[in-house]
């Protein structure tokens, strides 16, 4: 194999719950709980119901179960169902760096495989840990965006480390499930560009499910190409071009205990995360200027949110889909102002003639200087302009949730019974909540048992 690949399979053989900090062990029940409320957000969601109804059509009498249900199918698509639930509202975890990632989709693969094997509640987190740390630090080694691949190249990364190490790989058989994921499935960007489908959602949940494919090759001996990150065709030549900053794999080779998933962050609301920080500051201007005062909205940002979900492309300014919404800036920051704290029904209601007609009002443009800041700030500057020559600012660096505006056990707790009240009645989210506080003392099968509607 090559260096790489042998560190990562290292690595995730050198982990072991003892292993695992305290702090990071306790940051992981909270992303499986983020994760899980977001996932009964979208239970009815009509791309959730279409994979759940395939993944129906193949049964198993040993395999995972779909959260929320107790159809058993193969690890691979209970990991692609999970995986489109916890990422369908785009409510869930965040990391940005050179490239942006939710690294909490592997989640989704990490449960599937814990049904499958038995595992304990104890593997779980250490998996879970596990593949934070490899797809968290391979954002800070360089990006993809730029190069026309998506994120969910990275996701992958950490999904086959979960499920190798839930699968108790060896690890030479991990290097192999790392080859096998690496080489043939190289998602590209065009999933994030102009009007977005039911695949915006669905793109990570395909990464995990090739990793999980990968990982259940590699334990029965199947072997995956040579060199597959750093080959003469292989994953940095191709997606990367050659730019990546070896150095951050440093705490990885010298087997550091996992931390990464304490640099993420948890979504206050329904939309992209580069937007978190607009909503925040249009939810203050909306105490301060009635809509029908406001003659014109000017909005400052930085490079990665002028780029992803700013003005370049036409079907921003203009949606006709929920995926297409919550990844406008625009019409973001429009129904903030109209509503005030978006929610996932607000996506009922895309063509909102308010929202629309706000979104006219509007310009967006890219602030040198905030972009100095970014990724160590995410800061949005709204000025509103007023008929009567008033003239309001208000900026946010920090939206709630990131780590320097940490969201409380008690705000996690709120968000995950507000968004499963709809499915979930509250003994059953009593129980659930008690059970992921306390995961180490559970099965997995307990867990997924208690998640069945």
């Amino acid at each position: 194999m090559d260096r790489v690949t042998k560190t990562l399979a290292e690595y995730a053989q050198s982990i072991d719950f003892s292993r695992v900090p305290p702090e990071t062990r306790h940051e992981v029940k909270r992303r499986i709980i983020d994760s899980l409320a977001v996932a009964f957000a979208a239970y009815t969601a009509e791309p959730v119901a279409i994979a759940r109804r395939a993944a129906s059509k193949f049964p198993t009498a040993k395999g995972a179960r779909i959260v929320g249900t107790r159809y058993q199918v193969t690890p691979d698509w209970a990991t692609f169902v999970n995986g489109l639930m916890i990422r369908y509202h785009d409510f869930n975890d965040t990391y940005l760096s050179k490239e942006p990632l939710h690294p909490s989709d592997l989640i989704g693969a990490a449960l599937a495989v814990g049904d499958y094997v038995g595992a304990r509640g104890t593997d779980l987190i250490t998996a879970i840990a596990i593949g934070y740390e490899a797809s968290v630090t391979f954002c800070d080694g360089g990006t993809l965006r730029k190069r026309g691949w998506d994120h969910v190249n990275f996701l992958g990364i950490g999904s086959a480390l979960a499920a190798a190490k839930l699968l108790g790989l060896d690890t030479t058989k991990t290097q192999h499930a790392l080859a096998i994921y690496a080489v043939p499935h190289a998602a590209m960007r065009q999933t994030r560009v102009g009007e977005l489908s039911m695949w915006k959602g669905a793109a990570a949940a395909n990464s995990s499910r090739n990793a999980v494919f990968a990982a259940l090759l590699a334990q029965e001996g199947f072997t995956g190409p040579y060199k597959p990150f750093e080959g003469e065709m292989a994953f940095f030549k191709q997606l990367l071009q050659g730019d990546f900053d070896f150095s951050v794999l440093k705490p990885l080779e010298e087997g550091r205990p996992p931390r990464r998933i304490l640099d993420t962050y948890i979504k206050p609301y329904p939309v992209e995360y580069h937007a978190q920080t607009a909503v925040e500051a249009a939810l203050r201007l909306r105490e301060r200027v009635r809509l029908e005062e406001i003659e014109k909205i000017r909005i400052d940002t930085y490079e990665a949110a002028y780029t992803i979900i700013g003005p370049k492309d036409p079907e921003k300014w203009d949606p006709h889909t929920r995926e297409t919404a919550d990844h406008s800036l625009m019409w973001v920051t429009a129904a903030a102002l109209v509503w005030g704290p978006i929610k996932i029904e607000h996506y009922k209601d895309i063509r909102n003639p308010a929202v629309l007609s706000l979104m006219k009002k509007m310009e967006v443009n890219l602030d040198p200087e905030l972009d100095k800041l970014y990724p160590q700030a995410f800061p949005t500057v709204i000025t509103v302009y007023t008929r009567g020559g008033a003239k309001y600012t208000e900026r946010v660096d920090y939206a709630k949730g990131h780590p320097k505006n940490p969201m409380t056990d008690a705000e996690l707790e709120e968000k995950f019974n507000t968004l499963t009240r709809d499915v979930l009645p509250e003994d059953a989210r009593k129980r659930i909540l008690q059970m992921l506080w306390r995961l180490e003392n559970y099965d997995i099968s307990d867990l997924v048992e208690a998640l069945a509607v």
